[in-house]
C-alpha cells in the first residue's frame, strides 16, 4: 500500500512540471513586460506535447473561450466573479491554457501542463490559485 502511494505522488509531481523551454520562454516574457512597464497581475506558460503558449493575465471574452473549458470556470461560479481572491476566467492559466485548447481541441483540462506563474513587476514566482487548480485539476 505504501509503495503504491509513493508512485501516485511521483508520477502526479512528473505529470506536473512543465519544460524547461517553457520555463524559459515564461522568464522572457515576463521580462519583456517588466522593460515595457506593462505590469499585468500574472504570466504564466502552457504546453501539451509539442504545442505550447505564454499569455498574460486579461479578461478573455467568453465567445472566445473553448466550451470545455467554459463549462468548467462556470462550475466554479459566474464568468468574471470574484471567487477566492480571484477574477473567474481572468487568469493567466485560463488564456494560455485555452490557447492550447484551440490548437488541441481532444485534449482533456488536466493534460495541459504549466509553467511557474511569475508576477512581471516583481518577477516573483507565484502559485497557481485556487480556481485554476480547480478548473485544470
Amino acid at each position: 500500500m505504501y509503495v503504491f502511494d509513493l508512485q501516485v505522488t511521483k508520477y502526479q509531481v512528473i505529470k506536473q512540471m512543465a519544460s524547461e523551454a517553457l520555463e524559459r520562454k515564461t522568464r522572457n516574457y515576463a521580462l519583456k513586460l517588466k522593460r515595457s512597464k506593462n505590469y499585468v497581475a500574472m504570466v504564466v506558460g502552457a504546453e501539451f506535447s509539442r504545442t505550447k503558449s505564454v499569455d498574460k493575465s486579461k479578461l478573455l471574452c467568453s465567445t472566445d473561450m473553448v466550451s470545455k473549458l467554459k463549462n468548467r470556470l462556470k462550475s466554479l461560479g459566474n464568468l468574471y466573479s470574484k471567487k477566492n481572491g480571484n477574477t473567474i476566467g481572468c487568469c493567466a492559466e485560463v488564456n494560455a491554457g485555452n490557447d492550447i485548447l484551440k490548437k488541441k481541441p481532444n485534449l482533456n483540462l488536466n493534460q495541459i501542463r504549466f509553467s511557474t506563474p511569475i508576477r512581471p513587476r516583481t518577477q516573483q514566482k507565484m502559485k497557481m490559485c485556487y480556481n485554476c487548480k480547480q478548473t485544470f485539476r
